[in-house]
């Protein structure tokens, strides 16, 4: 029996993560993993096709003093993606 390459564990762990309810740093203080290696095999998986999750993980209030954690790559420079946070805020509340 072969032993899973790191590409096969990365996305169990970054979907554990995701459901976990806890912030990244939280979560891999408990686990041992440091948060530039969830960043890293984030970015890797997602330019390598990987199926990207329908859901949208948000942290359980129970678990952590983190009330909302929202993390996009899109860079806020003009009105219309002022307009597309605005758009989110309202979802959200």
């Amino acid at each position: 029996m072969h032993e899973p390459t790191k590409h096969e564990r990365w996305p169990a762990r970054l979907q554990a993560q995701a459901e976990s309810g806890q912030t990244i740093r939280a979560w891999c203080s408990f686990n041992g993993v440091t948060e530039a290696s969830v960043h890293y095999w984030r970015k890797r998986l997602a330019t390598t096709g990987a199926p990207a999750s329908p859901f949208i993980a948000l942290p359980d209030p129970t678990r952590s003093a983190t009330i909302l954690e929202v993390e996009t790559p899109v860079r806020l420079g003009s009105p219309a993606h002022m307009e597309w946070l605005g758009a989110v805020l309202a979802v959200l509340r």
